[in-house]
């Protein structure tokens, strides 16, 4: 179908330097939940002194009550009406409180309530943590219409968020290494990362602008109109779904790869050399992936990232051995789709918000990305519950590492990733919002706009 320009305020290329400030609010999340997510359930293990069930049963009730509690943020999201914008506002009250957490959640409270403590501490981080990146993840819908413009901000998003990443992929050891007491070294990590996050999210706050506004004179949406806008929107259902497999897949591989690093590897040093390599191959993928998009378009693109990756696990598991340059091959691949898959589904969930005004004609970003990112969050409860119980199940003991263990240990770094991707695969196929759909349907909305002057 033939498309032509579009005209609108909204529909703009935001410059470099936004894009930036745009980026640094993942560079933060990523020092602040990149931290939790590689080092907490080792930490819980093998530091803090409870086991793999109860650690596995902190990360599904917790990331649950999360889940819902997104459904809410996004709610307010969408009553929020601000000198600052509807989503800026979270990022500058958010930042320090969700800075003090973090660090609550690698404070020991050593006692027999210390299962509870972990519960608590990390429960009201997660909803901390959601309060503040819940917004931010929107903002891609509110800074521009432009597909490109979005695809190119998930692009500096997902870039920066690796910069993040790698920040404390490969000093946290450094930092913990400082101190005779683990426990101690820990709190110092973790603090560190949490200030520099923080000052991180204010940046992104002072350097962004939300362009995007409804019809004129729109009402907040209903809670009706909110409900419909989600479930009547067929596209953002079926990346939802995709959605659940990737996350379950990338939960479960951050998890489990400091374990896969001590025991398979069997070299603890080599700890910051593997997640340098990881990272630079999660950098390849998602810088690539702005490039493919607009040769191929976001969803072949997917398909194409998802093949990658289960071809990179089944090499590894299959074909690698012992041999720490294969095994690195097909971490790279993994890592590649990663990179691709990221930044290609949070710029097709934006598209899914015009979706939702052009059908349904309510304007709801709070209510799709709250969804959204309810989604995400029950997948990476099932997640971590999978890799809690997993462990148990193939009898892992942080005093004695058997057989089974190193085979399980194996087995959640290669096949079972790879089976979540193939079944990512089979949902994203009916995603149908293409980038030539987008573009006419936001002709649509900009006429009914012109019109309703």
């Amino acid at each position: 179908m033939k498309t032509t320009e579009i005209a609108s305020d909204s529909y703009v290329k935001v410059s470099i330097r936004e894009k930036i400030g745009y980026g640094f609010g993942d560079l933060a999340s990523n020092l602040s939940f990149g931290f939790v997510s590689l080092f907490l359930l080792f930490f819980y293990t093998n530091i803090y002194g409870i086991t793999a069930v109860q650690a596995s049963l902190i990360f599904v009730i917790a990331r649950i009550l999360d889940a819902i509690f997104n459904i809410f943020v996004g709610y307010l999201i969408d009553k929020t009406h601000t000198r600052y914008g509807k989503l800026r506002p979270y990022l500058l009250f958010g930042a320090v409180p969700l800075g003090i957490l973090t660090v609550l959640c690698f404070s020991t409270f050593d006692s027999e309530f210390k299962f509870y403590y972990a519960l608590i501490s990390y429960t009201i981080y997660c909803l901390a943590y959601t309060s503040v990146n819940t917004p931010y993840s929107a903002m891609t819908n509110m800074l521009t219409q432009h597909e490109g413009s979005r695809a190119s901000l998930s692009v500096y998003r997902f870039v920066l968020a690796i910069v993040g990443y790698l920040i404390v992929s490969t000093s946290a050891d450094l930092l913990i290494s400082q101190f005779t007491d683990q426990k101690m070294g820990y709190v110092f990590a973790v603090s560190s990362f949490s200030l520099l996050a923080t000052f991180f999210f204010l940046a992104c706050f002072g350097m962004t602008k939300e362009r995007v506004i409804g019809l004129p004179d729109q009402k907040p949406p209903t809670l009706k109109e909110m409900v419909t806008a989600v479930s009547g929107n067929l596209p953002l259902i079926n990346l939802s779904l995709f959605t659940v497999f990737f996350y379950i897949a990338y939960t479960v591989w951050m998890a489990i790869a400091i374990y896969f690093i001590k025991y398979t590897l069997g070299d603890e040093t080599f700890t910051a050399k593997f997640f340098a390599i990881q990272s630079a191959a999660y950098v390849a993928g998602t810088i690539v992936s702005e490039k493919l998009i607009n040769i191929m378009g976001k969803k072949k693109m997917v398909q194409l990232g998802l093949l990658i990756g289960i071809a990179g696990v089944m090499f590894q598991y299959f074909l690698a051995g012992d041999n720490s340059y294969l095994i690195m091959t097909g971490v790279c691949l993994f890592s590649v789709t990663l990179g691709m898959g990221f930044v290609a589904m949070w710029s097709m969930v934006a598209d899914t918000v015009e979706f939702a005004e052009w059908k349904h004609g309510v304007r709801t970003e709070g209510a799709i990305y709250g969804f959204f990112n309810f989604i995400t969050k029950i997948a990476m409860a099932i997640g971590g519950g999978c890799a809690g119980l997993m462990l148990d199940y193939f009898d892992y003991s942080s005093e004695h590492i058997s057989a089974n263990a190193l085979n399980g240990i194996n087995l959640m770094m290669t096949l079972f990733p790879g089976l979540m991707f193939a079944l990512g695969m089979v949902f994203i196929f009916f995603y149908s919002l293409d980038e030539n759909t987008y573009r006419n349907l936001i002709k649509d909305i900009e006429s009914r706009k012109l019109n309703a002057l």
